[in-house]
């Protein structure tokens, strides 16, 4: 029940999200290289 709550908090912030995250292709290329084979082409 609590991650639900979280998951649809999460939903409508994002819903009302309007500005680019600073430096987040860097952090994708961090991301992938730390996660290697879990994060989906698609992203970066």
């Amino acid at each position: 029940m609590a991650f639900k709550v979280i998951d649809l908090a999460i939903e409508q912030a994002a819903k009302k999200w309007t500005m680019p995250i600073k430096d987040w292709k860097q952090a994708l290329n961090r991301f992938a290289i730390q996660f290697e084979g879990r994060l989906p082409l698609s992203l970066h």
